[in-house]
């Protein structure tokens, strides 16, 4: 059978969404030698992806996600092919699209919060572009042949909306092996490097990840003079409106010499900073899986996270919580790391073990289970 997946997600520009796409291919190669594959991507991500499975074909369709270029160019890339099965990791799929797909839902953000929240567009720009997505990921939802979604907490939100639809949907968790598996004690002249790189000091809390205002970064910034120590704050993330916006919240505060900002960082680098940090903070309002935690677990970092959304879900006893709307509850959490070292110790530990309940084989293996029941092999 011809099983299409669109990978123009791939790679750092993609994210969260990249991760996903690049583990989930990684691992299929190494599982299914029975059907034949074609990787679609962008000329910019193309050389990213070098299958080992012969069964696997790179394919390019150069065409921006959210893009009226992908309406017209996905249809007619995927009808030439004649496939069996397409999957689209993200609700974007391609409405002249009439063939058999599934899609992976992430999470419901751009519906679940308003302008500014989830998106850094003008008003009008907003609507027009926020009721396109309304109606593309009903579409998805309503045409696929099965979901898939990274957590019970998506699963449920989709079908508190629409009840008919949870017999479709499938939870196949994601996983931080890979960052497991790769990580290793840095030396001391590679941390000291990375220091002086950013101007980092210790001792410092980290945040990985966009600065949206559902995010809630901004809690952190309220949390750190009530702290018991002069802590710094690195913020892990793309130099964007919303984050110019953090920065000038922290000169308003009078803590701009507290706020590192380091851009995008490799696997490598960050998972160096995870190890040397006192604690990553997770304060977003609304996740479908939070991956960006399990990966500072695997390096070795306590997390501490909002007590919502998927959250307490995955992380279970592995992190501790607070209330993301409670700067003075966040800060409490952070000075309880800061002097019980024993707490520390403890939940360093505990996530060094959650880490090993999700694996990427899993999340494939159950994932090609699904493409073997919708073609019926």
């Amino acid at each position: 059978m011809k099983i299409g997946i669109d990978a123009r997600f791939l790679g750092p520009d993609g994210t969260g969404i990249g991760r996903y796409v690049e583990k989930l291919l990684e691992n299929l190669e190494k599982l299914d030698t029975q059907n034949e594959y074609f990787v679609f991507l962008r000329k910019s991500n193309f050389p990213l992806y070098n299958p080992k499975n012969r069964n696997f074909t790179k394919v390019t369709v150069d065409a921006h996600w959210y893009s009226l270029k992908e309406q017209v160019i996905m249809p007619a890339v995927l009808n030439k092919l004649k496939l069996d099965l397409v999957h689209f990791p993200h609700f974007n799929i391609p409405l002249l699209y009439s063939g058999k797909f599934l899609v992976t839902i992430h999470d419901l953000t751009k519906t679940k919060f308003g302008r500014g929240a989830a998106s850094s567009k003008s008003l009008p720009v907003y609507w027009t572009k926020n009721n396109i997505y309304k109606f593309t990921i009903n579409q998805a939802l309503k045409r696929a042949e099965r979901i898939l979604v990274p957590s019970n907490f998506v699963k449920n939100e989709i079908a508190k909306e629409n009840k008919n639809l949870e017999r479709k949907i499938t939870v196949t968790y994601e996983a931080a092996d890979d960052f497991a598996n790769n990580h290793v004690e840095p030396s001391e002249g590679r941390v000291k490097e990375i220091y002086n790189k950013f101007g980092i000091r210790e001792p410092f809390i980290i945040y990985v990840g966009n600065t949206y205002s559902y995010k809630n970064v901004q809690i952190i910034l309220e949390a750190l003079p009530k702290l018991d120590q002069n802590i710094k704050f690195v913020c892990v993330s793309s130099r964007n409106s919303q984050l110019e916006a953090l920065i000038h919240k922290a000169q308003s505060l009078g803590l701009k010499d507290r706020l590192i900002t380091t851009g995008y960082l490799s696997d490598q680098d960050l998972g160096i900073l995870f190890s040397q940090a006192v604690c990553f903070v997770f304060p977003s309002l609304s996740e479908g899986f939070g991956l960006t935690g399990l990966e500072a677990m695997a390096s070795g970092c306590p997390v501490i996270a909002a007590k919502v959304s998927s959250l307490p879900e995955v992380y279970g006893e592995a992190a501790l919580y607070f209330n993301p709307k409670s700067d003075k509850d966040l800060a409490e959490n952070i000075n309880e790391l800061l002097k019980n070292k024993l707490l520390r110790s403890k939940m360093v530990e505990k996530g060094l073990k959650k880490v090993r309940e999700y694996y990427w084989r899993d999340t494939a293996r159950q994932t090609l289970s699904v493409y073997k029941e919708i073609l019926g092999q």
